[in-house]
């Protein structure tokens, strides 16, 4: 158990991954984790998710059970209920058409663009059709920067092939910072952005020491998050290098309530 000192009980904060940790099927939360996590905001837990997703829309069923919101893996941090933007980071411009020029000389990474209703990208194939079934938008074909409706963001998402995008980044030494979120795809933020940045900053707003952390995630784009915090926890479902990095791993996997075992052994 943490958060006792000299026989003071001192305030927690829960940081939650989302997709693969929190949720099981796309957005859905169990009820045995809602319950958790009432009862963990009851015993004056701040609630705080860890997500790379960029808006609280598709997932504003959790407002009434969030302090926080840490978007774009750190990127951003919105403060709950009112959804006030705290802060955001974003990318420098010349980086930024750099990588747009890159992507579309390439014939294999797709380059998304993503600023509030806009989803662009550099070309349609099949993947971009299945995401576009799955999140029901519609994505539009840019050919350059002067199609965009933006100067800059706060970052991109690849997917497909990613591998050559991460090394035209780290050869040509742009300002950017690159996660891998899942087997076809890779989040790319403002340099030094990642999900613990995020989430110490929310610390520092509300007092917490980082020992009174406790911090969930199934990916690599969480070992920061899991590195950082007093107890530091992987899902069963997550890789093994990530479980090895963890001070727990959970029995159970994100389709099995993790997050209510995260909740009953570290935060009640």
């Amino acid at each position: 158990m943490i958060g006792r000192t000299g026989g003071i009980l001192m305030r927690k904060m829960l940081a939650l991954d989302l997709d693969g940790t929190t949720f099981g099927v796309r957005t859905e939360l169990s009820e045995a984790n809602r319950r958790a996590l009432l009862a963990a905001k009851r015993a004056g837990t701040v609630v705080c998710f860890v997500t790379g997703r960029k808006s609280v829309e598709p997932i504003s069923h959790l407002c009434a059970l969030a302090d926080y919101f840490v978007l774009n893996n750190g990127g951003t941090v919105v403060a709950a209920p009112d959804m006030e933007q705290l802060y955001t980071t974003l990318v420098e411009r010349s980086d930024m058409l750099r990588l747009i020029d890159f992507c579309l000389s390439q014939d294999s990474a797709i380059l998304h663009l993503i600023s509030g209703d806009y989803w662009g990208v550099n070309r349609i194939t099949p993947g971009v059709l299945r995401q576009q079934e799955e999140f029901e938008g519609t994505p539009v074909v840019y050919r350059g920067a002067d199609d965009l409706p933006f100067e800059t963001l706060d970052g991109f998402v690849v997917s497909e092939n990613y591998g050559p995008v991460r090394e035209f980044i780290e050869r040509e030494g742009l300002r950017l910072t690159c996660a891998v979120t899942n087997a076809t795809s890779m989040d790319v933020m403002p340099e030094g952005v990642n999900k613990w940045r995020g989430t110490a900053y929310v610390a520092a707003r509300e007092g917490i020491a980082y020992e009174n952390i406790v911090a969930a995630g199934n990916y690599y784009n969480d070992l920061e998050l899991i590195r950082g915090a007093g107890v530091g926890v992987a899902v069963r479902n997550a890789p093994e290098e990530v479980r090895a990095q963890a001070d727990y791993v959970t029995a159970r996997t994100h389709l099995e309530d993790a997050v209510a075992e995260i909740v009953e052994k570290f935060i009640l």
